[in-house]
């Protein structure tokens, strides 16, 4: 059965009272990102997407030399609406500036929830979502509320954007079959010739009409291999995958008191949906998208 479709500081000198230092009110993130651009651009850029509250997964990833040396590491939406919401927030937090946030509709949902505005048809992600809200703090729930939607940074071979879905909607299914008119429109107006994006948890690279678009994957949940998926930019995005380990994950996610968490384990993190499945289920939902002409 295909699992249900879920959504996904430091920064004080650079970020007071909701806005930077240069009077925008963009998340702090950005500001952080604009810092490294501020002195000349970064070497190496690790993108970790659609962790999911994955705790056993991002610390697997977060121990890759590769990412423990990149420059910056960018969580690309879809942080906490899993199993461990507030321990994956508190570990990205310590990472400090190093570490720029960027939001996903899971991030989004998390919000509304807390504030009483949310609602899903598929009960059990509703159910996942308001746990997931109940389970942070006040001032977790105000830093994802506060989140940029896409940022850029500049590494040694160019500019880089970056986004969890599209640039037009942190929800907007993205595949690796999409056509070039769809890649046009969620696009337009961005500056750079390399986006790198998550939310469909299948890593994918391709051309779009010579906008190149990197899908870095899922940490805490990829579909079609076991694994977290990431990406590693500069000078040239790499896909990459790390191991780890899956029962003891599962064991942990089970003991969380998450709604839902036998199925979540077995379904999710034991097993392993394959991308052909989840491409079709997907092509609906952006089919519904398009007809409707509804992102969100």
């Amino acid at each position: 059965m295909l699992p249900p479709v879920l959504p996904f500081a430091a920064g004080e000198p650079l970020h007071r009272d909701g806005k930077c230092v240069d009077g925008s009110t963009v998340g702090w993130s950005s500001c952080v990102a604009s810092t490294f651009l501020g002195v000349g651009g970064v070497k190496r850029v690790a993108v970790l997407a659609d962790v999911h509250g994955n705790l056993h997964a991002l610390e697997a990833v977060l121990a890759e030399p590769d990412v423990a040396s990149a420059d910056l590491i960018v969580f690309n939406g879809d942080l906490a609406d899993g199993p461990f919401p507030r321990e994956t927030m508190e570990r990205i937090e310590a990472l400090g500036p190093k570490g720029v946030w960027l939001r996903g509709n899971g991030d989004r949902w998390i919000v509304e929830a807390r504030a009483g505005r949310f609602r899903h048809p598929d009960p059990s992600t509703d159910a996942l979502i308001h746990w997931a809200a109940g389970r942070l703090s006040e001032a977790q729930v105000a830093r994802l509320a506060a989140l940029p939607m896409r940022t850029t940074v500049d590494i040694e071979n160019g500019r880089v954007a970056l986004c969890h879905a599209t640039a037009r909607s942190d929800n907007e299914m993205l595949l690796v079959d999409s056509t070039i008119g769809q890649a046009r429109a969620a696009f337009q107006g961005i500056d750079a010739g390399l986006v790198v994006v998550g939310h469909s948890h299948m890593p994918f690279d391709r051309l779009f009409d010579r906008r190149r678009v990197v899908n870095a994957g899922s940490v805490g949940l990829p579909y079609g291999h076991s694994g977290a998926s990431w990406a590693l930019l500069g000078p040239d995005p790499v896909l990459r995958r790390t191991s780890y380990d899956a029962r003891a994950a599962a064991d942990a996610i089970v003991a969380s008191g998450m709604p839902g968490a036998l199925d979540f384990a077995e379904t999710c993190i034991l097993t392993v949906e394959s991308d052909a499945a989840a491409l079709d289920a997907f092509r609906t939902t952006l089919e519904r998208q398009q007809r409707d002409a509804d992102f969100g």
